[in-house]
């Protein structure tokens, strides 16, 4: 009985957290989304418990209200931010339109031979776009390909006027990630904490890393980032390959499962790979070319941070280029927020 109560402690305080990081995002949350977003591993019955006893004004059973996390709409949030609902409401509009955006690009870029994988990167997937804001493309490459496939993919989007500027964000492309399909594996890009190596058997050692412990602080906004991944083109299978590669993601959202692909949301590959062959027989060999003149057009920004951390990440097998990276302050602003709640008060 004791371990139980343990248990149901910790399922209260590991939904109240996954409330609390979107809220840094004006983002509610769905009782499925709590559910997947949760570092703790549980059936959803058990969250709907824990909700009925910690959320005011919820539909579900409730026996103490603890006042920390309020319903409303379907949607759960942060006592007092009820005001949030409205703007996720909104983005659904927004999202709509960003997304077909992104399937027309999706569509151009298709015919670069060498891509494996295009997907929407967000916390959340697609669904948590604002109206001002661009679209970060996840790019997976062939390998041996990735700088080729960054030339065409940066060049179609400057000459159709796709690039992001500093004054003109709304509905741009934001291409600053590409993977080879060789590294897959993205736990080396996390911040401070990369979690525990898969043994040669492909299962992860425990104990894990402690998600939210003050000296281990595991990289959070990249662990949903990840998870919100939306693919767009998959050639082969790529996304669950991806997802296999990172079979660790599981150890930190153990409820979580792969983006269900939807028919009318993906682009379809081209059915031949004659296409591909042609072009990689005539200019696949200038890969090195490629890379050697992408360095050296890099801004001075980039360069003097290429390499010094995983904000900037140059190489063969991966393309970063995230100067801006906000997962540090991302982090320290939901641990200040999970201390002020004082959640196991």
């Amino acid at each position: 009985m004791e371990s139980e109560n343990i248990n149901f402690i910790e399922i209260k305080g590991a939904i109240v957290k996954a409330v609390v990081f979107f809220d840094l995002f004006d983002y509610p949350l769905t009782l499925d989304e709590i559910w997947h977003s949760m570092s703790v591993k549980c059936e959803l019955i058990e969250v709907i418990e824990a909700l009925g006893n910690i959320a005011w004004k919820s539909p579900l059973p409730a026996f103490i209200k603890g006042g920390k996390v309020e319903y409303k709409n379907g949607f759960y949030f942060l006592a007092g931010r009820g005001a949030i609902v409205e703007e996720r409401l909104k983005r659904y509009n927004f999202t709509d339109r960003k997304f077909k955006r992104a399937l027309l690009v999706a569509k151009i870029f298709k015919f670069i031979p060498w891509i494996k994988m295009m997907a929407v990167g967000n916390l959340l997937g697609a669904h948590n776009l604002r109206d001002d804001s661009d679209i970060d493309f996840f790019i997976i490459a062939e390998d041996k390909r990735i700088w080729l496939t960054r030339f065409f993919c940066t060049g179609l989007a400057k000459l159709l006027r796709l690039r992001p500027q500093a004054n003109n964000l709304r509905d741009k492309i934001c291409l600053s990630f590409y993977v080879s399909e060789k590294a897959m594996d993205l736990s080396s890009l996390m911040l401070d904490n990369p979690p525990t190596p898969l043994s040669e058997g492909g299962q992860i050692n425990p104990p894990y890393p402690p998600m939210f412990a003050g000296a281990d602080n595991v990289d959070i906004y990249f662990l949903y980032w990840l998870a919100g991944l939306t693919p767009l083109y998959d050639t082969g299978g790529v996304y669950y390959k991806l997802i296999k590669a990172n079979q660790w993601l599981g150890a930190y959202l153990p409820n979580w499962r792969p983006v269900s692909q939807v028919a009318w949301r993906q682009v379809k590959p081209l059915a031949s790979s004659f296409y591909r062959d042609i072009i990689d027989l005539f200019i696949g060999g200038l890969e090195p070319q490629a890379m050697a003149l992408q360095l050296k057009l890099l801004p001075a920004q980039l360069k003097n941070l290429m390499n010094q951390d995983n904000r900037v990440v140059v190489n063969n097998k991966a393309i970063k280029l995230h100067a801006n990276d906000r997962r540090g302050e991302y982090g320290e602003k939901f641990r200040d927020k999970i201390n002020n709640l004082s959640l196991l008060a």
